[in-house]
C-alpha cells in the first residue's frame, strides 16, 4: 500500500480560493538549501549555537567559535576575521540570553574556595586514568585554579551530560553494583527502585518487606509491567450510530476543541509539535484525505487523544476551555467523546491501526508520532509501552541526524532538535530509573544543538485559519523547555560525580557535593526573569485533594518517585484569584520547581547510603550538612501525600500498585 509522500501532504493541505499558490516545500522547509547553507559537521562539539559566524567559516560550513578579533579556524589558517553584524530582533535577544545562560552553566566556575580545591586535587589523584588523559584536550582552558577544577567536575568533554545518561554505563549489572572498580569504588543505583537493596537499608527495614521483594526478585517492575494485558483493540464510534466512518463527520468544532486542549497542556512542556505547522497543513491534509493511512491521520489522532486527557484536565481544575467566555469550565457540546475508560482511546487506537502501514519511516513526522504515542502511554500509565515508543523514536533521530546533513538554523533542522531532546530527556527518566537499555542516541548529544524555537513562517491562509492562543507567550514555555535540558545535565552530572561508596569513606567528596549544590543554584538563579522561583524548598503546598484518573497531572510513569508537578506551588504565571492560568501553565510553572527540589534530593542520597551501610565512618559535616538535608523539616506531610498519590495511581499500573503494597508494609496502620 502506498501512501502520500511529505510533500504530497503539504501541497495538498487547505488552502483559500484566492490562495492557491502556495510555496513549496523546499521552500518551506529548506529556504536556505539554495543559498548552500546546509549545516556540516562541527569540528568541535559545542553546547552552544553561533549567533554571527565570521565570513571564512560560513564560505567552509564550518561551525565558528565566535572568538574576537579572529576566530579559532581563522587564526589557524592566518586569514583575516570578518564577522558580517546584523541587527538583532526582540526574539534573537531573549533567546541569546537564554543559550548565554545555559552555556555558563556549562562552562562557568566561579568563586571556588581553595579548600575545594585541594579535595579536588586529591579526587583527581584517585580517579585519573588514562581515559582521563585522553580527553584533557577536550576541556575549556580557563585560567589559575579554574583550569584544574574543571578537569575534575562534569564537562560536557567528560560525558557528565544527558549521553551519560543514556549510554551503556548506566545500564546497570549484577557486577558493576558490587564489584569494585580500580580505586575501590563501588556504584550506588540512581534508582528509587534500588534503595531497597543498599545493605545498610536491608539491615534496618522489616524482614518480611524483603521476604516479599526477595520474592517479586529485583525486576519487578519491568516484570509487572510486561506482563500487562495489551490495551483493548476495538474502537467506540462517535457517536456510537456513526458507524465505521465516524471520524469522517467528527464536527469541525470538537477536532479544533481537542487540538486546542493539547497544544495548551502537552505541547508546552513537551513540545514535540509546531502549532503553526500543525494547524496550517498537519490537520488540513488529514481532513482532505478522510482520516485516511498517512501520517498527517496518525498525528492529528493521536493529538486528538491526548487532547481527550486535556480537556479533563480542564474540567478537574475548573478552566475555562480556549475560545470560550468566562472564567470556569463549560463543557462543550462534544465533552462525551472524552468519557472512556482509557479517555482517548477510541482516537489513539484509529491512529494504531494505521501506523502499521507506515512504520518503516524515519521522518521526521514519524518520531513526532512515536513521541506522542510515548507521552498517551505515559499518561495512562503503561511504562515499558511508553519505553518502547521512545525506542522507536530515536531510531527515527539516528536515522534524520546521522545519515542527512541538516540546518539546525532553518525550522525543519530546528524541529528535528526538538525531537531529539525531548526523545533523550524522556528516554533518560527510564533508563536510570528502570535500568533499561538505552538506545544510543545520547552519543549525538555533542552534534545537536538546544532549540532555538524557530516559528513556521508562511504566506499561506491556511497559516491562520485555525490557530488560536493559548494566552501565555511562547517564550515562556521555551523557556521552560530549555531549562529543563540545563536540568537534565546537572542531574546527570550528580549521577556521575557522586554515586560511588567505598568502604574507606573516601567517596562522596565533599567538596564535589558542594559543587554541584553551586551549580544547581547557579541554574535556579540565571533562569529568565519570566520563569523565576523563590528558594523555599519544602513550603509547597500539596493539592488538598489527588487528581481523578486522565488528567496530566494523575499518571506520572511508575519509573519516576517525585511529586506530579501539579502538587508544588510555584508563582509565576497567575490570575488575579493567585491560580494559574491553564492546566498547561499549571504544570510547566510547576516542573522547574519540582526538578530543583529532585535535584536537591539527589545529591542528599549518596550521604544516607554512606550513613545507613558505614555510619561509623560518618563525619559531622555528612550528618550536619548532607543526611539532615535529605529529610528536612515537613518531610512526613510530603511523604503522607505521595502515599495517597500513589494510591490513586495503583488502579492504573500494576507497579505502581506494588509499590504501594511494599511501602504499606513499613506503616501497617496506612
Amino acid at each position: 500500500m502506498s501512501k502520500r509522500s511529505f510533500e504530497e501532504s503539504i501541497a495538498g493541505a487547505h488552502r483559500s480560493p484566492d490562495h492557491d499558490n502556495g510555496l513549496p516545500i523546499q521552500d518551506i522547509l529548506s529556504p536556505g538549501d539554495e543559498h548552500g547553507q546546509s549545516s556540516g559537521q562541527s569540528k568541535k562539539p559545542r553546547n552552544f549555537i553561533a549567533t554571527v559566524a565570521c565570513e571564512t567559516c560560513r564560505l567552509k560550513k564550518t561551525r565558528c567559535d565566535e572568538s574576537r578579533p579572529r576566530c579559532g579556524l581563522c587564526k589557524s589558517l592566518g586569514l583575516e576575521c570578518v564577522y558580517n553584524e546584523r541587527k538583532s530582533s526582540k526574539r534573537d535577544q531573549s533567546l541569546t540570553m537564554i543559550m548565554s545562560t545555559l552555556h555558563r552553566l556549562e562552562t562557568k566556575l566561579e568563586n571556588i574556595p581553595s579548600s575545594i580545591l585541594g579535595d579536588l586535587q586529591s579526587l583527581r589523584s584517585q580517579i585519573h586514568t588514562p581515559a582521563n588523559e585522553a580527553q584533557t584536550h577536550t576541556l575549556p582552558a580557563l585560567a589559575d585554579e579554574g583550569s584544574q577544577l574543571v578537569s575534575m567536575l562534569p564537562t560536557a568533554g567528560d560525558n557528565f551530560t544527558p549521553a551519560a545518561a543514556g549510554d551503556a554505563d548506566d545500564f546497570e549489572t549484577e557486577e558493576s553494583q558490587t564489584k569494585p572498580d580500580s580505586v575501590g569504588r563501588v556504584s550506588i543505583s540512581f534508582s528509587q527502585h534500588g534503595v531497597i537493596e543498599w545493605p545498610g537499608a536491608r539491615k534496618i527495614l522489616p524482614q518480611h518487606l524483603l521476604a516479599v521483594y526477595q520474592i517479586l526478585g529485583k525486576n519487578y517492575v519491568i516484570e509487572l509491567e510486561s506482563a500487562r494485558d495489551p490495551l483493548p483493540m476495538f474502537t467506540s464510534p462517535f457517536p456510537l450510530q456513526a458507524g465505521d466512518h465516524w471520524l469522517e463527520v467528527l464536527p469541525l468544532a470538537m477536532i479544533r476543541g481537542l487540538a486546542d486542549a493539547f497544544f495548551n497542556v502537552f505541547n508546552p512542556f513537551t513540545p514535540i509539535m509546531d502549532r503553526g505547522f500543525f494547524f496550517s497543513f498537519t490537520l488540513g491534509t488529514a481532513i482532505e484525505s478522510g482520516f485516511g493511512y498517512n501520517l498527517e491521520t496518525c498525528l492529528v489522532l493521536n493529538v486528538l487523544a491526548l487532547g481527550c486527557l486535556a480537556v479533563l484536565a480542564y474540567q478537574e481544575g475548573n478552566y475555562p476551555l480556549a475560545g470560550t467566555q468566562g472564567h470556569r469550565f463549560e463543557p462543550p457540546d462534544w465533552i462525551n467523546v472524552v468519557y472512556e475508560e482509557q479517555p482517548g482511546l477510541r482516537f489513539f487506537n484509529e491512529a494504531r491501526r494505521r501506523i502499521g502501514f507506515l512504520m518503516c519511516d524515519n521522518d521526521l513526522q514519524s518520531c513526532q508520532f512515536y513521541l506522542l504515542s510515548s507521552v498517551y502511554y505515559n499518561q495512562i500509565p503503561r511504562p515499558m509501552d511508553s519505553w518502547a515508543m521512545i525506542h522507536r523514536a530515536a531510531t527515527c533521530c539516528l536515522s534524520m541526524l546521522t545519515n542527512h546533513k541538516v540546518n539546525f538554523d532553518e525550522w525543519e533542522g530546528d524541529m528535528k532538535s526538538r525531537v531529539y531532546w525531548n526523545c533523550l530527556m524522556n528516554e533518560t527518566i527510564l533508563v536510570q530509573e528502570l535500568h533499561l537499555p538505552s538506545s544510543g542516541l545520547s552519543r549525538l548529544e555533542e552534534q545537536v544543538p538546544i532549540p532555538k524555537f524557530i516559528g513556521f513562517e508562511t504566506t499561506s491562509y491556511a497559516s491562520n485559519r485555525f490557530i488560536s492562543s493559548s494566552g501565555v507567550d511562547d517564550s515562556y514555555f521555551q523557556y521552560h523547555f530549555l531549562a529543563q535540558v540545563a536540568h537534565r545535565i546537572i542531574l546527570t552530572r550528580i549521577r556521575h560525580s557522586l554515586y560511588f561508596y567505598s568502604d574507606s569513606g573516601t567517596f562522596p567528596l565533599p567538596a564535589v557535593n558542594t559543587e554541584l549544590h553551586h551549580q544547581l543554584e547557579q541554574w535556579r538563579t540565571n533562569l529568565p526573569k519570566s520563569i523565576q522561583f523563590n528558594h523555599s524548598p519544602y513550603s509547597a503546598h500539596p493539592a488538598s485533594s489527588h487528581p481523578t484518573p486522565g488528567t496530566p497531572s494523575m499518571h506520572p510513569s511508575p519509573s519516576t518517585s517525585v511529586a506530579s508537578p501539579a502538587q508544588i506551588s510555584s508563582p509565576r504565571p497567575r490570575t488575579d484569584q493567585n491560580r494559574p492560568l491553564s492546566p498547561g501553565t499549571a504544570v510547566t510553572d510547576a516542573m522547574l520547581q519540582g526538578r530543583y527540589l529532585i535535584a536537591r534530593f539527589h545529591i542528599g542520597r549518596p550521604y544516607l547510603y554512606k550513613a545507613l551501610r558505614i555510619p561509623h565512618l560518618l563525619t559531622d559535616e555528612d550528618f550536619v550538612q548532607r543526611v539532615r538535608e535529605t529529610l528536612p523539616d515537613g518531610w512526613e506531610r510530603w511523604n503522607e501525600e505521595m502515599l495517597g498519590f500513589l494510591q490513586d495511581c495503583a488502579p492504573h499500573s500494576p507497579a505502581v500498585a506494588q509499590d504501594l503494597d511494599l511501602l504499606r508494609s513499613l506503616w501497617p496502620e496506612k
